[in-house]
């Protein structure tokens, strides 16, 4: 019996000493957990502070519960416990020409990149500073337009050389006093034709200078665009017997930009539609909304343009025509590219030319 009991001692000591341990283990593995826990708050703490970009965080009644140090240097206070919509107010200051981006009271510009956390409430605001990527972009764009620009001296030299020796010869030979009635008309006509083709490689030229650099925007509709750009067109539709047919599928639709600049880009289409197919073409200028994009379509029922010669057709001095800059659908390129779109080229020898300007929308707070 003794022995019996002495066992029973025995197994119940090892219990205690086996439950007592339990405390212990779980204690530390509770502290383990909670070092592991302390370092990695500490790395993204560390990695928060160091993003070159600017991070809120607002809970889900738009108060600011946490931000970096680029925050606060972009927007110019300490903004914790602010509300959001406070902070909008005193460090914005939006401008008509701001696009994509948002402009600071400091002129500077900020991309907003928000998303939510799913189930939580609260947001995350990513403030991403592209003053100085504009500028380099600015300066970039400037030092290829004069590159290209040195280029088109030495082009031009020759090419005004010759409509201008053409005008000179036919001026002369209008102040004959014994030339005929139809003789001085025909002199006259093609005294005309020189100085517009004069004119047109200037327009060129102008326009190409200045489509990459700064413009005054403005919001405008569709509508107005297209028919200021036809109307300054008028004369030359009308003089090679072409046809023009317009059809906008919304009328409600506005472009932010510079008006004048995409008139001229139109312009140039509608022009070379006309020159290559030189009378009777049927011009069909089409324009409709596409999700966020404004779609203008410029298409002809010319000879169309060869596959090989569609990649470098809108290179700057490229060109197939005896008179001409090669500068035309270069300068319609770099005005979609200044508004934020792109043009495009689809044809076929023998099935006419489809150009296709793609603009980004503007939408008034009625859309939004």
């Amino acid at each position: 019996m003794s022995l019996t009991r002495g066992d029973n001692n025995n197994e119940s000591a090892k219990s205690t000493v086996s439950t007592g341990k339990a405390p212990k283990l779980l204690s530390e593995a509770f502290a383990g957990e909670l070092d592991l826990l302390r370092l990695q708050s500490n790395q993204l703490n560390q990695l928060f502070d160091v993003m070159p970009a600017g991070v809120v965080i607002i809970d889900g009644d738009g108060i600011i519960v946490k931000t970096n140090n680029v925050a606060n240097n972009l927007l110019g206070a300490e903004l914790l416990k602010k509300a959001w919509i406070d902070v909008i107010t005193s460090a914005f200051k939006p401008r008509a020409d701001d696009g994509h981006e948002v402009s600071l009271n400091d002129g500077r510009r900020v991309k907003l990149d928000i998303s939510s956390f799913g189930s939580q409430a609260g947001q995350l605001i990513l403030i991403t500073d592209l003053t100085e990527t504009r500028l380099l972009q600015d300066k970039l764009s400037h030092m290829q337009r004069l590159s290209a620009l040195g280029r088109m001296v030495s082009t031009l030299a020759h090419q005004i050389r010759t409509p201008l020796s053409a005008a000179m010869l036919y001026c002369s030979n209008l102040s004959s006093k014994a030339l005929s009635a139809e003789k001085r008309q025909n002199f006259q006509d093609k005294l005309t034709s020189r100085l517009q083709d004069l004119e047109q490689q200037v327009n060129d030229m102008l326009l190409f200078a200045k489509s990459g650099g700064k413009q005054v925007v403005e919001v405008f509709s569709v509508t107005a665009l297209l028919n200021d750009a036809i109307s300054g067109v008028e004369a030359q539709i009308n003089e090679a017997n072409a046809q023009l047919n317009l059809a906008i599928d919304d009328q409600n639709l506005n472009i932010l930009g510079n008006q004048n600049a995409l008139e001229g880009a139109l312009q140039n289409l509608i022009h070379n539609s006309i020159q290559v197919i030189n009378q009777q073409a049927i011009i069909d200028v089409h324009a409709y909304r596409k999700e966020q994009s404004i779609y203008i379509h410029v298409k002809d029922n010319g000879c169309g343009i060869d596959e090989t010669e569609v990649e470098n057709i809108f290179e700057p001095f490229y060109t197939s025509k005896v008179q001409g800059t090669g500068l035309g659908l270069a300068v319609v390129k770099s005005v979609a590219k200044a508004h934020h779109g792109d043009v495009s080229l689809v044809s076929k020898q023998g099935e006419g030319a489809d150009f296709c300007i793609k603009l980004p929308i503007f939408n008034t707070e009625k859309d939004k």
